[in-house]
C-alpha cells in the first residue's frame, strides 16, 4: 500500500511534480531577474545603513520604515510586470484575437529599471562613505543608461494621440 497518513502517495507525487514543474518553467524566465533585484535591493539597504553610520545620522526608524515600504514597492512593481507578461498576451489573444510578435517584456524592463535605480543609489552611498572607492563616472554611466532605458520605454506625445 502506498499510503502516507491516509493519503495516496500517487496523488501527492503527481501534485508535487506539477507544482515543481510549474515553478521550474516560471523560474526559467524570471528567477534571475528576481534574484538580481533581491541582491541589489539588499546591497542598497546595506550601503545605506553604513552611510548613515559613517555620516553620524544613525538609524532613524521613520526613515527606515519609509525605505522598507519603498523597497517593497519595487517588488510589487516587478510582480506587476511579470503579471503583465502573462496577462497581456492572453488578453490580446482571447479578447481581440491578436498575437504579439514578441515575448512580453514588462517584467524584464521593470526589473532592469529597478536594478539601475538601485545601482545608482549604491554608488552614491559608496561615494558618501568613501569618495576614493567610487569614481563619479560610474554613477554618470548608470544615470545615462537609465535615461536611455527611460527614453526607449516612454511613449512620446505623438504616440499618445
Amino acid at each position: 500500500m502506498n499510503r502516507l497518513g491516509g493519503a495516496d502517495l500517487g496523488y501527492i507525487k503527481v501534485g508535487v511534480a506539477v507544482l515543481l514543474g510549474s515553478l521550474a518553467t516560471f523560474c526559467k524566465q524570471y528567477c534571475l531577474i528576481i534574484a538580481l533585484v533581491a541582491v541589489i535591493v539588499f546591497l542598497d539597504w546595506l550601503t545605506g545603513i553604513i552611510k548613515a553610520k559613517i555620516a553620524g545620522t544613525g538609524w532613524n526608524s521613520e526613515r527606515g520604515h519609509d525605505g522598507f515600504w519603498k523597497k517593497m514597492a519595487c517588488f510589487v512593481a516587478l510582480a506587476f510586470g511579470i503579471f503583465m507578461d502573462f496577462f497581456i498576451p492572453v488578453a490580446l489573444k482571447t479578447g481581440v484575437n491578436v498575437e504579439l510578435p514578441f515575448q512580453s517584456p514588462f517584467g524584464m524592463i521593470i526589473g532592469v529599471y529597478i536594478i539601475f535605480n538601485e545601482c545608482i543609489s549604491i554608488c552614491e552611498n559608496l561615494y558618501h562613505i568613501n569618495p576614493k572607492i567610487m569614481p563619479k563616472f560610474i554613477i554618470k554611466l548608470l544615470e545615462e543608461a537609465q535615461s536611455k532605458l527611460e527614453s526607449q520605454t516612454t511613449p512620446s506625445d505623438s504616440d499618445q494621440s
